[in-house]
């Protein structure tokens, strides 16, 4: 149903933000920075003298796929995660937790891990605006001191570009022919997770990492039928490449 001024809620993510699959040395720098914001600078779970170059990158990257979120009006990146691929003969989270019992080789080379989830405080200040049904347009509200408010929670804003990030990942996975995510969770992402659809088996022990996390696994089959992608989250993801040719032809066209 329409608020008052606000597009209806079904079309927040596809009318304001879009998902990148970072195909690039600088796209994936921009995940790297992103990181260090969130990781170092804002929740302080790492040493930020450890990177001075401010970007936030560990031994696995060079076995993952990084994805971005970028707010489509102002073009400023919000987020991002990755997926570690299974080049290893472990995935990360098997060093920090204790299975039920070991992944099989067999079910190994059909999965990944999801990590490095982050959403910047930033995103807090993006909303949204309708304009028409066909015509999303966005903007800022701000109060009459000029300091900027949120029309959406911040949990509910940040999960829905979570989500965003989820779908893309999810198509990927299925193009590249996986099965199976894996993810060491804090417990109340995990349960609200689940209770928006996703089967999500716990697999082990609790462990300590930045907090209570539990390991897990899902579905990439279970997860693309999820009825939550019945009306947003429809435009999947585009490439840093395409992304950056299609703003070099405008460039050219106004110069």
């Amino acid at each position: 149903m329409w608020g008052s001024n606000l597009i209806p809620e079904k079309f927040f993510f596809d009318g304001n933000f879009e998902v990148v699959l970072a195909d690039s040395p600088e796209s994936r720098r921009i995940h790297y920075n992103l990181r260090y914001q969130v990781y170092c600078d804002e929740m302080g779970f790492e040493d930020k003298d450890k990177f001075p170059d401010r970007m936030e990158i560990d031994e696995w990257d060079h076995d993952a796929v990084h994805f971005l979120v970028r707010h489509k009006a102002s073009g400023h990146w919000l987020g991002g995660l990755r997926l570690v691929l299974s080049n290893n003969p472990t995935f990360p989270f098997e060093e920090l937790s204790s299975l039920d019992q070991k992944i099989v080789r067999t079910e190994r080379q059909f999965s990944v891990e999801i990590s490095r989830l982050c959403i910047t405080r930033e995103a807090r200040r993006f909303v949204a605006k309708r304009s028409t049904l066909f015509d999303l347009q966005d903007q800022e509200l701000s109060d009459e001191s000029g300091n900027v408010k949120s029309i959406f929670n911040y949990n509910n804003h940040s999960r829905s570009i979570m989500w965003g990030l989820f779908r893309a990942a999810v198509v990927y996975s299925a193009q590249q022919n996986i099965k199976h995510w894996y993810f060491i969770v804090a417990p109340a992402l995990a349960s609200y997770i689940r209770k928006q659809g996703v089967d999500m088996y716990q697999i082990g022990a609790p462990c300590h990492h930045r907090g209570l996390r539990i390991p897990c696994r899902m579905g990439v089959d279970n997860i693309l039928a999820n009825p939550l992608w019945l009306n947003d989250y429809k435009k999947d993801f585009r490439r840093y490449s395409e992304l950056m040719g299609e703003s070099t032809r405008k460039r050219r066209v106004f110069c």
